[in-house]
């Protein structure tokens, strides 16, 4: 349907003549003013239309008609109070009114309301399910209120009644993005792209998306555009930034915060951006002009006072790093890195417990980082809390591709907690890269002695000790590995070599007790 052409302004004063002589000819005929009414609101002269509705309404007080005209100019003119009351008595006169349901929603909305609004929207989708803006305005105090699910249902009706909008799978596309559903997010945008090319909104979307993918080539491409169609378009300009600095192009990063920056002198997020680079950059003066100029715009800013800890802890300045993370931390209480950091300050300090704490906090804030839950778990380890380090050892592992150490400790705690058969495959698994290594040889042996697989204990030692000859706790071990098999002839020869080989006075008495049960045992 085509919208009516817009009357000139001789045609407007032609049309208020006319309305004019009509009041006059009727004074009592509530149409005469609501007609006139519709005049003035065409010549955007809101407060007389308003003022023609009033009286219309004081002739003929429930008309839920005139009551829903007069609510749209208050909206118009922003008094949504007003609005709101002669929308309500609107739905109380008519409560089959859609209009009225539609505008005490926007009103609603307008007023920071969501909540409010979606009721109104139902009653408006219930009177007229097959109208795609009911489902999609819905959708938005959905939205709003972070029900994104919601609002995804409700753009799958609008997308499939009116395939052909844009704005819907924009903004359906925005709520999979805040689902972290980045594929569909990236789907829906490159749908709305392809109605709307040129769309610059749309393009800094789909970049956004293609940047939290990891795909920063095609993000570039999607700023670069946008900005091209909309040269003052600050957080495109922003984004480019963080892109070319993914890329490694600092010093190009940094142009582009710039111009977003003179486009909003006080966009935090591209001044903290800005100083990321200039950190990596090793650009400490600029840094520090940077961040002061941070400090203004976001007092306390959490990322001014972390940067200056990660300095000052590399120039080994160590109690101002303290100082500046704590900061951070004050300033951002879940700010993972700073916590992280700090704990790495409270190592230098030797100060272990104060670096668990803090390691502690850095995982439980999001760090997801396998050196993080190695030295977690190492800490807890030297605590003697075993099982704890042990789900810190087993994440370190999983992620990272050298773990000999960390498999050859957590096989000494499955041992100290007597899980024999977990120890057995660390060890076992460290082996194979050490196949002559006399420790590890010994460490299975007694793992397997411990968990009475007495073959394949005897057949470690002997592995252990085809290492190094002469070391008496090995033949010990293997000599009661023997015993326990009922070799009583290798046990106790083995006691003898253990006897031998000893520098020990406490081993070697043990080692002269067993021979002297064992050879008991054999007369």
């Amino acid at each position: 349907m085509t919208k009516p052409a817009k009357l000139s302004l001789e045609e407007l004063e032609k049309k208020l003549a006319d309305a004019d002589a009509r009041v006059e000819a009727a004074p009592n005929d509530p149409q005469a003013y609501a007609a006139r009414a519709v005049v003035y609101k065409q010549m955007e002269q809101f407060r007389e239309a308003i003022a023609d509705y009033s009286t219309a309404l004081e002739l003929k007080s429930h008309d839920a008609h005139t009551l829903v005209e007069r609510a749209i100019l208050y909206r118009r003119l922003g008094e949504l109070k007003p609005a709101l009351a002669d929308l309500t008595q609107a739905v109380l006169i008519d409560p089959d009114i859609a209009p009225a349901y539609q505008q005490r929603a926007m009103c609603h909305m307008e007023m920071g309301e969501p909540q409010k609004a979606i009721p109104d929207f139902s009653k408006c989708i219930a009177l007229a399910p097959d109208k795609p803006g009911n489902y999609f305005n819905r959708a938005e105090a959905f939205a709003k209120l972070k029900q994104y699910e919601a609002a995804i249902a409700d753009l799958d009706k609008v997308i499939a009644i009116a395939p052909k909008v844009a704005a819907s799978y924009q903004l359906r596309g925005l709520a999979h993005y805040r689902l972290g559903q980045l594929d569909k997010a990236l789907a829906d945008n490159q749908a709305a792209l392809g109605l709307e090319p040129n769309n610059p909104l749309y393009l800094h979307n789909q970049g956004v998306a293609y940047f939290d993918l990891g795909q920063y080539k095609a993000a570039l491409a999607d700023f670069e555009k946008a900005v091209s169609i909309a040269p003052k378009q600050s957080e495109s300009f922003h984004y480019s930034g963080r892109t070319r600095a993914r890329l490694g192009k600092l010093r190009d990063a940094i142009k582009d915060f710039d111009r977003a920056l003179a486009l909003k002198p006080d966009h935090v997020e591209a001044l903290e951006a800005r100083g990321a680079a200039l950190l990596d950059l090793k650009d400490y003066k600029a840094l520090n002009e940077n961040d002061e100029r941070l400090l203004k715009a976001s007092p306390r800013n959490p990322w001014v006072f972390y940067r200056r800890g990660l300095i000052n802890a590399a120039n080994r300045m160590i109690d101002q790093a303290l100082h500046e993370f704590t900061r951070a931390i004050l300033s951002k209480p879940d700010f993972a890195w700073a916590y992280e950091e700090r704990a790495r300050v409270h190592a230098m300090r030797n100060d272990k417990a104060a670096a668990l704490n803090d390691l502690t906090e850095a995982i439980r804030y999001g760090i997801d980082d396998p050196v993080v839950y190695a030295l977690h778990g190492r800490l807890l380890k030297e605590r003697g809390e075993y099982e704890k380090a042990i789900s810190d050892y087993d994440k370190a592992i999983a992620g990272l591709e050298e773990s000999f150490e960390l498999r050859l400790e957590r096989g000494e705690m499955h041992y100290k907690l007597g899980s024999y058969t977990k120890a057995i495959e660390d060890f076992g698994h460290c082996i194979r890269a050490r196949p002559n290594d006399p420790v590890l040889n010994y460490n299975l042996g007694s793992a397997y002695l411990e968990s009475g697989q007495l073959d394949e204990a005897a057949e470690a030692f002997s592995h252990a000790i085809a290492a190094n000859r002469n070391d008496a706790p090995i033949y010990l071990s293997r000599g009661d590995a023997y015993l326990a098999k009922g070799d009583v002839k290798k046990a106790i020869e083995d006691f003898k070599k253990a006897i031998q080989t000893s520098r020990d006075p406490q081993l070697k008495q043990v080692a002269e007790q067993r021979l002297a049960q064992t050879a008991t045992m054999k007369q």
